[in-house]
C-alpha cells in the first residue's frame, strides 16, 4: 500500500467534514418540514415509569383520552388474551398498587403487568404480586385462576426463570400446587400492533393520534426501529478515497482496544476504593489486546473453592458483556453433572433488552451485552464525559453486585457441597 501523507489526511478529512455539514443541514431541512426525530416522550421521565404511566393512562377507560374501555379492548386482543375474561366495560386500572407497575381487575379477574427495561427481575417480585392480590380476596377458593400475569419487555427472548417461581411455561406461572396465567408480552410485537390497532380507531382524533403516534416512536427507537437517513455524499467520499478509508480501517481496530482499556482501568481503579470492593472482593483489571478476555474480575475474597462464579466484565472484538462468568474447573464439572444446570440456577437478570442466558463459547450469564460501537458512545464518547460515565458505570457494578452477591454465595456453596 503506497504511504498516505499527512496532506492527503487532512484534505479527506476536510472533504469528510464538509460532506457530514451536508448532510446535517439535510437533516435540519427534513425537520424544519416536520420530518424529524423529536419526541414528547423523550424528555419526560426516563427508565420504565414513563412507559408504564403512559400505557396505563391509556388503558384506563376512566382516563382523560374519553375513548371509554376502546384501548383496554384493543390491548386485550393485541396481546391474544380476549380468553381470560376480563370486563373491560366494568375495569379499573391502578399504577404502582402494591408496587404493581399496572394492575387492572374487574372486581373478579385480575391483570397484573410487569414493566422491564431497564432493571432486574429481584425480589422475588412476580410470586409478591400474585401473593399480594390473593391475600386481598377474601374468598380464596379459584382466585389463582382468576389471576393473569403480562410479563412485559422490550424484545420476546424467553422467560425460562422468575424469582419466587416454581416454573414459568408458556402460558402459566406455577407457585407450588397453585397456577396462574401467564403471557410474555413485548414492546417490538404486542405494544406496536395495539399503538396500530388504536390509531387506526381514533384516525379522525387529530390531537390523540399524534400523542399516540409520538409514543409509537419513541418504542420504536427503544427496539432499535427508528428511521435512518442514508448519507450518500459520506459514503462517497469513503468510496473516492478508498486507500485512505483502508489505511483508517487498519487503525481503527487498536483504537477502539485503547479506548477501552483505558475506560475499564479508571472503572478498575474506582472499585478499588469502594469499601465494599475492599472488605469483600479480590478484584483485578486485564489490559484487552485482541482475544475474549475478562478485563475486570471481580472474585469474593472468602472463597476458598476451585470451582466457582465471579463477576466479570468481558471484552470481546465486537462486543462488552457484564454479568457471572464461571472459571474453567467449573465448566467442566458442570458437563458431568446435570443436577447444576445453568438455566436452572435461578439467577435471571435484565438490562435494557439483553437477558440472562449461557453463552456457549465464553459461559457468561450476562447482565449486559453491548456493540462495542454502541459501548463506546454511550460510555466513552458521551456528551456528559468519561468520567461520569465511568462513575454510572462504576455505581451500576456496585449495585448489582450488593443485590447478588447473596444468590452467588448461595450457588458457589451448592457447587462445591462436597467442600464444606
Amino acid at each position: 500500500m503506497t504511504e498516505i501523507t499527512q496532506e492527503q489526511y487532512q484534505k479527506f478529512f476536510d472533504e469528510f467534514e464538509k460532506a457530514y455539514k451536508e448532510y446535517e443541514n439535510k437533516v435540519k431541512e427534513r425537520r424544519a418540514r416536520g420530518i424529524h426525530d423529536y419526541n414528547v416522550f423523550d424528555v419526560l421521565e426516563t427508565k420504565e415509569v414513563k412507559h408504564s404511566k403512559f400505557i396505563a393512562s391509556l388503558l384506563d377507560p376512566k382516563g382523560l383520552h374519553y375513548q371509554g374501555d376502546l384501548f383496554l379492548r384493543e390491548f386485550i386482543n393485541a396481546c391474544g388474551i380476549s380468553d381470560f375474561g376480563l370486563d373491560t366495560s366494568n375495569a379499573q386500572v391502578f399504577r404502582e398498587y402494591e408496587n404493581i407497575d399496572i394492575y387492572i381487575t374487574d372486581g373478579n379477574k385480575h391483570i397484573i403487568i410487569e414493566n422491564k427495561l431497564w432493571t432486574s427481575d429481584h425480589d422475588e417480585q412476580i410470586a409478591r404480586y400474585i401473593q399480594a392480590i390473593v391475600d386481598e380476596q377474601k374468598e380464596q377458593n379459584g382466585i389463582y385462576e382468576r389471576i393473569l400475569v403480562l410479563y412485559l419487555t422490550p424484545f420476546d427472548d424467553e422467560i425460562k426463570s422468575l424469582g419466587g417461581i416454581d416454573e414459568v411455561g408458556k402460558d402459566y406461572l406455577k407457585l407450588g400446587q397453585n397456577q396462574v396465567a401467564f403471557r410474555h408480552v413485548s414492546y417490538k410485537n404486542e405494544i406496536l400492533n395495539w399503538l396500530n390497532a388504536i390509531k387506526a380507531e381514533i384516525i379522525n382524533l387529530t390531537d390523540l393520534n399524534v400523542l399516540i403516534s409520538q409514543y409509537e416512536k419513541a418504542v420504536k427507537n427503544l427496539t432499535n426501529q427508528g428511521e435512518k437517513m442514508e448519507n450518500d455524499k459520506v459514503k462517497e467520499q469513503i468510496k473516492q478515497n478508498y486507500e485512505l478509508c483502508a489505511e483508517i480501517h487498519d487503525n481503527f481496530k487498536s483504537a477502539e482496544i485503547e479506548l477501552t482499556n483505558n475506560f475499564f482501568k479508571e472503572v478498575c481503579e474506582k472499585l478499588e476504593n469502594d469499601p465494599e470492593i475492599k472488605n469483600n472482593w479480590t478484584l483485578s483489571f486485564n489490559k484487552f489486546e485482541n482475544e475474549i478476555i475478562p478485563v475486570i474480575e471481580i472474585t469474593p475474597k472468602e472463597l476458598n473453592y476451585n470451582k466457582y462464579f465471579r463477576f466479570v466484565v468481558e471484552r470481546k472484538p465486537n462486543e462488552i458483556l457484564y454479568g457471572f462468568l464461571k472459571n474453567k474447573i467449573l465448566d467442566d464439572f458442570l458437563k458431568n453433572n446435570d443436577e447444576f444446570k445453568l438455566e436452572n440456577m435461578n439467577i435471571q437478570t435484565q438490562y435494557f433488552e439483553w437477558y440472562l442466558k449461557a453463552d456457549d463459547s465464553a459461559c457468561v450469564f450476562a447482565f449486559e451485552k453491548m456493540e462495542l460501537k454502541d459501548f463506546i458512545l454511550k460510555n466513552i464518547k458521551n456528551k456528559n464525559g468519561v468520567e461520569e460515565a465511568v462513575k454510572d458505570y462504576v455505581d451500576k457494578i456496585l449495585s448489582d453486585i450488593k443485590k447478588s452477591k447473596n444468590k452467588l454465595k448461595e450457588i458457589n456453596d451448592k457447587i462445591n457441597a462436597d467442600k464444606q
